[in-house]
């Protein structure tokens, strides 16, 4: 067997009752010596197929498993039900949609969902990266995601794209701490004028956001009427993602969006 298959291989000791697991284990699973198992991990850990939890150092599947399902079947389960999910909130909403995922440190669209009730709408780049510091889902993930997100706050650059991005690492802190208790998180033409964005976590079976889903409104759509509508739409999705995903949601985690 090739040092490249003996890697891979050790992706299926991974699974819904062991989905992290120690270098120890994974020795003992795979019959190898540790300094063997750990170059094979590293291998797998650098194209993100695992990755190590910081606090435990145990091992996890990786986010790029999602984007490599994603290009080998457009059709896979997970994000063939999450589109199934977000046509459906589009017709109640009548507003875009988009599902991005966290790989490695970077948030990329995952998703796209456009309106087809409105010829005014927020078009999405299905390829975007999005920015952490000026967007609804970046903001999100920052608030819910790994910890090491919120730790490079003070010395990863934040672009400025509008007159409302933030920039400034403790006004980002003092967001994330508003949006924790909400469970939602908004921008106001932070990232495009006109363009405003509310987005609510996706998690994983840890409890920590793999992706966030977003719903991408006109600023002349964007009114405090519709508010109600649009976090109870967010609601329902993140709920739903989640379980789709075969993720677990946080029992602190607010059951209700409010305004």
């Amino acid at each position: 067997m090739g040092t490249a298959l003996k890697a891979l291989k050790m992706l299926d000791f991974f699974s819904s009752s062991q989905p992290e697991i120690g270098l120890s284990h994974i020795a003992r699973l795979s019959g190898s010596n540790k300094a063997t198992t750990l170059r094979h991990l590293r291998a797998l850990e650098e194209f993100g197929l695992i990755e190590q939890n910081p606090q435990t150092k145990s091992y996890s599947i990786g986010p790029a498993a999602l984007r490599l399902a994603a290009l080998r079947e457009i059709a896979r389960p997970g994000l063939e039900g999450a589109r199934q999910k977000m046509q459906t909130a589009m017709q109640e909403v009548g507003e875009s949609l988009h599902l991005t995922l966290l790989e490695k440190d970077t948030l990329q669209t995952a998703l796209v969902v456009e309106t087809t009730k409105h010829s005014v709408r927020v078009s999405l780049d299905p390829s975007e990266i999005i920015p952490i510091n000026a967007t609804a889902s970046g903001l999100c993930m920052l608030s819910f995601g790994p910890g090491f997100l919120r730790e490079r706050l003070d010395t990863d650059p934040h672009k400025r794209f509008t007159e409302t991005t933030l920039t400034d690492p403790e006004q980002i802190r003092a967001r994330v701490t508003d949006i924790k208790q909400a469970g939602w998180a908004n921008s106001n033409g932070s990232y495009e004028d006109g363009v405003f964005g509310f987005a609510a976590p996706i998690f994983g079976i840890d409890q920590i956001a793999i992706g966030t889903i977003a719903i991408a409104v006109p600023e002349i759509r964007a009114t405090s009427a519709r508010l109600p509508e649009i976090l109870a739409a967010l609601n329902t999705l993140s709920k739903d993602l989640t379980a789709n995903f075969g993720g677990q949601m946080p029992e602190t985690f607010p059951t209700e969006f409010l305004p």
